[in-house]
């Protein structure tokens, strides 16, 4: 059997799919992606060793230039991806979102193929909700996302995670950052291309002395890392990454995350059980990532602080308020007990539908 994967755009639209191609490739399921040749995708793929190939593809423009751009570069794309479909011949494709796996659903269904959708978010995005028409079944991370699509296609199956999330040692990954058990450690970081707003309110905190007592993994993302290297002169228990491969150890070493709310950052969260402050980005579409933080928050998982509060240092705030009492992160701990659905069972339960003849 073949599936096609196509996704990307962002960490959050590409992992899943990643996540499911390790489970289809372990039942000996030939795996090809099809993403931007200029998305993140274009280098995460052939690092996790799949086959990719690329399609030159943009995202929506509003302006009258811009509509004819996509339009012509959405025209192109439909082509290179009804050639490589031909060549490749899959019995199924998996989008997993992001603009570009338009073209390539499309390609699909002008094929006769069998095409399955994945949302992560609880709002879906709008190549989603676009597709959502045309396509043989659609598998949702979040209830939530089923009152925006068509319900008879609908099925909860939660949010793939990465293989290790949530399985690593707590001393073992502590020993791995080169920190210690006895103090408590936060986990900072702004999903796959970071985030400025992020960045500079703990850089604040930490000019203000804020971390003396406590730990950091921090993740800045490319564009901030030349700024914020040099904050490792405030703090001896700082470990600061540009990037970092090793999300499974960072994850199992923290005691609190504070991040924003993309919907794979939030199933790794669920899938760590570690008690989070999210600030959702404000720009994202229909604002699904603070509708994704919130679904926390009422658990009693997260707190929410916006992305506005943060000069404001609101973000500061929370993080006293949590650090300096154990009590109320042990309470958010409990609160995951809202969640029973296991991430790693999202990866065989869209795999089945995927597989399904």
């Amino acid at each position: 059997m073949r599936i096609v994967i196509t996704g990307g755009g962002t960490g959050g639209h590409l992992y899943p799919g990643v996540s499911i191609a390790y489970g289809l490739r372990e039942r000996q399921i030939e795996v090809l992606f099809v993403g931007n040749i200029n998305g993140i995708e274009a280098k995460v793929v052939p690092q996790e060793g799949f086959e990719f190939k690329g399609i030159d593809i943009c995202g929506w423009n509003r302006t009258l230039p811009g509509i004819f751009r996509v339009a012509w570069k959405l025209l192109g794309a439909f082509w290179t991806s009804c050639k490589y479909l031909l060549k490749f011949k899959p019995d199924a494709i998996l989008g997993t979102g992001g603009y570009v796996c338009v073209p390539v659903i499309l390609a699909g269904r002008a094929l006769g193929i069998r095409c399955v959708l994945h949302e992560q978010n609880a709002i879906p995005g709008l190549a989603v909700r676009m597709l959502s028409k045309i396509v043989d079944k659609i598998a949702v991370s979040m209830p939530e996302s089923s009152k925006y699509l068509p319900r008879e296609k609908v099925v909860v199956t939660g949010n793939p995670v990465r293989k290790g999330i949530g399985q690593v040692e707590k001393q073992q990954a502590i020993k791995r950052f080169g920190l210690s058990s006895k103090q408590i450690t936060v986990l900072v970081f702004g999903g796959s291309k970071g985030a400025k707003s992020i960045n500079m309110a703990v850089m604040q905190a930490l000019i203000k002395g804020i971390f003396k007592k406590l730990q950091l993994i921090w993740i800045t993302g490319q564009d901030d890392y030349p700024c914020v290297k040099n904050i490792q002169a405030y703090t001896t228990n700082c470990r600061i990454f540009e990037y970092l491969n090793d999300m499974d150890y960072a994850y199992g070493a923290a005691d609190l995350v504070v991040c924003r709310s993309g919907a794979t950052t939030v199933a790794e969260v669920i899938a760590c059980r570690v008690p989070a402050i999210m600030v959702p980005y404000p720009y994202a579409t229909d604002n699904h990532q603070e509708k994704n933080a919130r679904v926390l928050e009422q658990c009693g998982a997260a707190r929410v602080v916006l992305d506005a509060e943060l000069p404001h240092g609101r973000l500061a705030e929370v993080m006293v308020e949590l650090l300096y009492d154990v009590k109320k992160l042990d309470r958010m701990r409990q609160g995951y007990k809202g969640f029973d659905m296991d991430p790693y069972g999202a990866v065989d339960r869209v795999m089945e539908i995927v597989s399904s003849r």
